[in-house]
């Protein structure tokens, strides 16, 4: 009897001691490391505290990591930097995860305005570790484009290969080009221009500085066709180098080949601002009523406040009088117009302002800048070639 009892009190302690484990494990399994989704829920501080308390543990030093990087996109810089700090300091992290976290806290002052202190974590990083060297040079970049330091900028191009459809160091010799310009250090500027050419063909910013060079110079046939090859990639600069072509051909006296120009520009493009030019030069070189009929016919499909403000003045200075219909047409336009004060925005993140920036303040991108009459923008041309063929002087 005494042996029996035995038996089961021995059964039953293995049987508690494996439903134990059991339930154990299936604990844990049903407790996994909080993710950064639950960050943005009501118990931040504790799931933060519980990540904190986590060190020890492998995993958790990658979930510290990210945990920075969120609140440093959450715009809670403090946070972000404490953390990251206190994973910087510890002597026991391989070197991998130690230059990953170097990185994220470079972001972080990078972000803080702290420019110097990422400065020095980025150039110590980029002495070594290859796997982050794309990502270090893009952050210094930043850095320098805040700091507005072109040529520090342009000792970075012989890493170009890692800046890969990075306008900001063909930009950088654009910068320097137009300073060299104003200074009159000729020398200084082509070599700046050909520089930002040879590391993006596509450069408009070059091409219209190669324009101005070439005004200079006194060679207008190379500034007409740095013109037109700047126009062929980004028609929107058309507001910029209109003034010039009115200036050459009128030196030249052949205005019906700058409506030839005007006109395939728009037919090529046709949104407000090629169709605009277009009207006024036929305006004033042909006659009224055919600007009149291409304004009206267009800005009833895209109304402008400037294409309709220009209709007015073509139909007062014709002084005719206007049919009824005509009249209620007009007014139907006038309806769907909203005047702005901002003339320009980013199409990358629409940021507004009321002069141009060949780099966006907000999203911090080169050459997204436009007039807002080029939002209408339908480009029917094909993709130009990739090769520059150079203009004999």
């Amino acid at each position: 009897m005494d042996l029996q009892l035995l038996l089961v009190l021995v059964l039953a302690v293995a049987l508690g001691w494996l439903l134990g484990r059991y339930e154990g494990r299936k604990k844990y399994k049903q407790t996994p490391f909080p993710s950064l989704d639950m960050l943005a829920g009501d118990r931040q501080s504790e799931t933060m505290q519980t990540i904190l308390n986590m060190a020890e543990r492998e995993e958790a030093l990658d979930l510290q990591l990210n945990l920075g990087t969120f609140y440093r996109r959450r715009g809670e810089i403090d946070k972000a930097i404490s953390i990251h700090q206190s994973l910087f300091a510890r002597p026991d992290l391989d070197k991998k995860l130690s230059a990953e976290i170097q990185l994220a806290l470079a972001s972080d002052y990078l972000n803080a305005g702290w420019l110097d202190r990422a400065e020095r974590l980025l150039l110590e990083l980029l002495k070594g570790n290859n796997h982050l060297k794309a990502k270090v040079l893009a952050k210094l970049v930043t850095l320098y484009e805040e700091e507005q330091d072109w040529s520090s900028i342009l000792s970075l191009a012989g890493e170009a290969k890692f800046l890969k459809n990075n306008k900001a160091i063909a930009y950088a010799c654009c910068e320097l080009a137009d300073a060299a310009i104003k200074q009159k250090s000729w020398r200084d500027a082509q070599r700046y221009i050909q520089q930002a050419l040879k590391l993006d063909s596509h450069c408009v910013r070059a091409l219209l500085l190669e324009a101005d060079m070439a005004e200079i110079e006194g060679f207008p046939n190379k500034m007409l066709a740095s013109i037109k090859e700047a126009l062929s990639y980004e028609p929107s600069i058309l507001y910029v180098v209109l003034p010039k072509l009115q200036v050459l051909f009128e030196s030249r006296h052949r205005p019906d080949e700058l409506e030839r120009l005007l006109e395939q520009l728009w037919q090529d493009h046709p949104m407000p601002l090629t169709l605009h030019s277009y009207a006024e030069h036929v305006a004033k070189y042909e006659s009224l009523d055919a600007s009149i009929e291409k304004l009206t016919h267009f800005i009833a499909q895209v109304p402008t406040y400037e294409g309709f403000s220009l209709l007015l003045d073509h139909l007062i200075e014709k002084g005719d009088t206007l049919s009824l219909d005509y009249m209620r047409s007009l007014k139907h336009i006038m309806l769907q117009l909203q005047k702005s004060s901002d003339e320009f925005a980013c199409r990358q993140c629409g940021f507004e302002a009321d002069k141009h920036h060949w780099r966006c303040p907000s999203c911090k991108e080169w050459e997204t800048f436009v007039p807002k009459l080029a939002y209408t923008q339908r480009s029917k041309a094909s993709s130009p070639s990739n090769v520059r063929i150079p203009h004999a002087k």
